[in-house]
């Protein structure tokens, strides 16, 4: 049995106390002394685990990503065809904007953030990266096994997607129940999966393992 980690576990609950703490009151009005007090430990802590505030705002990120991505990993896990992977993961990521708010207005603060700080912006532009990266790579191993159309690019192809669930989020962080939100989940979730199988398919050249890069 390993050793359990403390210092993971401090630092991880401070990483959450601040993520309460935002989502009732945004980061600009977050103070390490609220954070200390949401987590229940001294600020002499915080400062030990975190150099200062936006370090701590790189800890948050980090935990957001995780958070979205796991619970994404863990849809798509249930299905066995592309397509329904494609779709749990779009459902998912969608209802997060409704049920878990807090992990998208985070990430549209540190975009705001990063056009006036690099240290940030290279942290959100390896994020969108990942995002493209992971998506790409399922959309290579659909067209692989001949459930994608072959004739796009799945690069292209990962950005559209991601713009659709980043447009669909900030409108409704901005103004929540403008709109049906199922119907309109439904519609998104529809018009990227029906791009994807609507177009010419032929049989893979190369296994679904090999199309899907390391």
């Amino acid at each position: 049995m390993g050793r359990i980690n403390i210092a993971e576990i401090r630092r991880r609950q401070i990483v959450d106390a601040a993520i309460r703490v935002m989502a009732r009151k945004g980061w600009n009005e977050t103070s390490i002394d609220e954070i200390t007090r949401e987590a229940g430990v001294s600020r002499g802590l915080v400062s030990y685990h975190f150099k200062d505030k936006a370090d701590l705002l790189s800890g948050v990120l980090a935990r957001c990503e995780e958070a979205s991505s796991t619970s994404i990993a863990r849809s798509v896990e249930v299905a066995s065809e592309p397509a329904e992977q494609l779709r749990s993961a779009v459902r998912t990521a969608l209802q997060l904007t409704r049920d878990d708010p807090a992990i998208y207005e985070i990430f549209l603060h540190f975009v705001a953030s990063g056009r006036a700080d690099p240290y940030l912006a290279e942290q959100i532009r390896n994020l969108y990266r990942g995002f493209r990266k992971v998506t790409a790579a399922a959309i290579r191993n659909g067209q692989a096994t001949g459930a994608f159309r072959y004739d796009v690019d799945p690069d292209a192809a990962a950005a559209r997607h991601i713009g659709s669930l980043t447009g669909f989020a900030i409108q409704w962080l901005l103004d929540p129940g403008s709109f049906d939100f199922e119907a309109a989940a439904g519609q998104t979730e529809e018009m990227l999966v029906s791009y994807l199988t609507a177009g010419p398919r032929r049989r893979p050249e190369t296994s679904a393992e090999e199309a899907v890069p390391a």
